[in-house]
C-alpha cells in the first residue's frame, strides 16, 4: 500500500495567537491522547477498571461500550431504552444513568448514556458533543494531545478561519470543504478514520465514479456494515489550506447507506437529508492543530508543529 502523502500549502502570512496570557489559567494542562485506528482516545477508568475512551465529535450524545459492560459484569441505573440507527440497521439498546468515570484528571458522572457495541472490552466511553459543547476544545494531532478551554477565555469568533456552523441541538459541527465543482458541508468528525466519507449522491454530482478508479471495501458502523468504494482525491480545500492525495470513501452503487439521511434521538450522526453530505476524518485532521467551539459552531485550523522536549 502506498504511503499517504499530503502537501499543505500555507496560504496565511501567519497564524493568530489564540490566547492572551491572562486567559491561560482557564486552560487545562495538555492531556495526552492516543490515536487508535484513527480514533482520538484518552485514558479513563470506570469502577476502578482502567481503559480508554473515544472522543467522537460526530456523535451528539455520549455512549458506553456494551462489550466493556458485559465483559466486566457492570450494572448502572436504568434510564430507559433508545433506538440506535447504524449505517443500515436499527437496534434498541438500554440507556444508563449514574455512570461514574475518572478522566481528564477528575471524577465525572454521566447520565443518559446509551449502551452500544464498539471495539473491544478496553474501550469504555464514546464522548460526544453533549460533553464537548461545555468547552472550547483544542486537538493537537501532531503532538498527540488535547486540552479544554473555558469559553470566556477565548474569542474564537474573531479567530475562526473556516466556514462552519453548529447543527441545531445535536451539537455537531459542519464545515465547508472545497471539492472543485462543489463546496459541500461535511461533518468535522474525530470518530471517522478515513480522510473524507461522502454520500453517493455527492460523489456522482462530482463525477468521481467515472473519473477515478476505486477499490471496493467495507465501512462498519455501530450495528452493521455496508459496501464502500475508495479512491485518492488529488486535491481538496479546507479553510485557507490545500491538501493533496486525500483518501475518500463513498457507498458502493446500490448500497443501503443511511449515514447522511436523517437524525434520530440516538446520538448517532443522522441528520435531515442534505444537512451535510459527508465527514471530514482523522486522515485529514491529523496535520492540524484544531480548535473548536461546539456551542457556537466556530473552528480554527493551524498547521501542526512538532514540539521537542526541553
Amino acid at each position: 500500500m502506498r504511503q499517504t502523502k499530503y502537501a499543505i500549502h500555507w496560504l496565511l502570512a501567519g497564524i493568530a495567537i489564540l490566547f492572551s496570557s491572562k486567559s491561560m489559567a482557564a486552560v487545562t494542562e495538555w492531556i495526552d491522547i492516543d490515536i487508535i485506528n484513527g480514533h482520538v482516545t484518552v485514558e479513563s477508568s470506570i469502577n476502578g477498571i482502567k481503559g480508554y475512551s473515544i472522543i467522537d465529535t460526530g456523535a451528539s450524545g455520549t455512549s458506553i461500550n456494551g462489550n466493556f459492560v458485559t465483559a466486566n459484569n457492570l450494572t448502572f441505573g436504568n434510564a430507559g431504552k433508545i433506538v440506535i440507527q447504524g449505517i443500515v440497521a436499527k437496534e434498541e439498546r438500554p440507556v444508563y444513568r449514574g455512570v461514574e468515570v475518572s478522566m481528564f484528571g477528575t471524577q465525572l458522572t454521566f447520565n443518559n448514556v446509551a449502551d452500544i457495541n464498539f471495539g473491544g472490552a478496553r474501550e469504555q466511553l464514546l464522548l460526544g458533543a453533549d460533553f464537548l459543547k461545555g468547552y472550547v476544545v483544542q486537538f493537537d494531532y501532531v503532538n498527540s494531545r488535547m486540552r479544554l478551554i473555558t469559553r470566556d477565555s477565548i474569542d474564537l469568533k474573531k479567530q475562526k478561519n473556516i466556514k462552519s456552523k453548529r447543527l441545531g441541538t445535536s451539537g455537531g459541527i459542519v464545515v465547508k470543504v472545497g471539492l472543485g465543482k462543489k463546496d459541500p458541508w461535511l461533518m468535522l468528525d474525530t470518530g471517522a478514520t478515513s480522510g473524507l466519507i461522502v454520500s453517493r449522491q455527492l460523489a456522482e454530482r462530482l463525477d468521481w465514479p467515472e473519473t477515478y478508479g476505486t477499490v471496493t471495501g467495507e465501512s462498519r458502523g455501530v450495528n452493521d456494515s455496508a459496501e464502500t468504494e475508495y479512491f485518492r482525491l488529488p486535491n481538496m480545500g479546507l479553510g485557507p489550506y490545500n491538501l493533496e492525495d486525500v483518501m475518500v470513501a463513498y457507498p458502493a452503487e446500490g448500497s443501503d447507506f443511511k449515514l447522511f439521511e436523517r437524525r434520530t434521538a440516538s446520538g448517532s450522526r443522522l441528520l435531515q437529508r442534505n444537512a451535510y453530505e459527508g465527514l471530514v476524518g482523522y486522515d485529514v485532521l491529523k496535520h492540524f492543530l484544531v480548535t473548536v467551539d461546539y456551542q457556537r459552531g466556530y473552528v480554527h485550523l493551524a498547521p501542526g508543529q512538532k514540539v521537542t522536549a526541553e
